[in-house]
């Protein structure tokens, strides 16, 4: 599963709104988007090259109710993450070694869960970190790479590109039999879809 491909910037800017810092990524687009990036919850918008700084400016202002939702999930998944040190002190490791592990001691039960349900057993799960894909499928090999990224978010997300990846064992598009097995596997898939484009470029 791909995220969606990012131009290349026309420019960039570091815009200071409501005290803190935004980057601002202009391009030949039509539509302004925001986005809340992880693990730190920073601010990226991506604008028109022709909408103006108070335009951008009033648009990030509209979405504060947002913005602090999706920041307070955040949270909480990184709560949920964060282990304890020698000191017992909650010290979250962002290493992608502690990705892995944490992928790692998940994919199991998901799998065990999901895979009856699907009907479908991928030959091998590989962990990766990727610029551009959460996950990805090679139907002809039963080959599934997951974003080690995915450690960091809500684990429900996690579930849903596994889902995603293993309905594409059958469908290799995103056309109406690919959307028909997701709509039948997990009704709900949608919607965790349009969370997961909250720590991504639309």
């Amino acid at each position: 599963m791909r995220r969606k491909r990012r131009a290349e910037p026309v420019r960039s800017e570091q815009f200071e709104v409501g005290g803190e810092t935004v980057l601002v990524i202009r391009k030949r687009i039509a539509n302004v988007y925001l986005r809340v990036k992880p693990p730190d919850g920073h601010l990226e918008v991506t604008a028109p090259l022709a909408l103006s700084d108070d335009r951008i400016r009033a648009f990030i202002d509209g979405k504060r109710r947002w913005i602090a939702t999706t920041r307070e999930r955040l949270a909480r998944s990184r709560d949920v993450y964060a282990q304890p040190g020698a000191d017992g002190q909650l010290s979250p490791d962002r290493s992608e070694a502690e990705a892995r592990r944490i992928l790692q001691e998940r994919l199991p039960t998901l799998l065990d869960r999901w895979v009856p349900v699907v009907g479908r057993r991928p030959e091998r799960i590989s962990l990766r970190k990727m610029k551009t894909r959460w996950g990805s499928c090679t139907p002809a090999t039963a080959s599934i790479r997951l974003n080690t990224d995915l450690a960091w978010l809500d684990p429900d997300l996690l579930e849903y590109v596994l889902v995603h990846e293993l309905t594409h064992l059958y469908e290799h598009g995103h056309g109406s039999g690919f959307r028909a097995r997701m709509d039948r596997y997990m009704p709900d898939w949608t919607e965790r879809r349009r969370r997961l484009n909250c720590y991504l470029a639309l």
